[in-house]
C-alpha cells in the first residue's frame, strides 16, 4: 500500500516543485531588470536640448509608466539622453 501512494505523489511532488522554480525565475528576472537606474532629464524643446541641472530617477524597463517630474501623469515628462547627449530617449519611471 505504501508503495502505491508514493508512486503517485512523487510526480505531483515533482510537478509542484517544477512550477515554483519557474514562479522563482520569473521573479529574479523581473527584479534584475528594475536594477537599471537611468538619469532623466527635463527636455527644453522638441530637438532634445536638455536642463542638465537636475536629474530624476528614471529606467528603462517599459513595462511602468512614463517617467515623469511628479507622480502626477500632467506633470513634465523627462528623458533620457541618446549617445549624441540629446534628450530623445522615453524612459519609465522605476518601480
Amino acid at each position: 500500500m505504501k508503495t502505491i501512494v508514493s508512486k503517485q505523489l512523487i510526480p505531483v511532488a515533482v510537478f509542484a516543485l517544477a512550477i515554483a522554480g519557474a514562479f522563482t525565475t520569473s521573479a529574479m528576472e523581473k527584479n534584475s531588470r528594475a536594477l537599471d537606474p537611468i538619469q532623466g532629464f527635463k527636455r527644453l524643446n522638441p530637438a532634445g536640448d536638455c536642463n542638465n541641472e537636475q536629474s530624476y530617477s528614471c529606467s528603462t524597463d517599459n513595462l511602468t509608466p512614463i517617467c515623469r517630474v511628479s507622480s502626477s501623469s500632467s506633470s513634465q515628462q523627462v528623458y533620457g539622453k541618446n549617445e549624441n547627449g540629446a534628450c530623445t530617449v522615453e524612459v519609465y519611471r522605476p518601480q
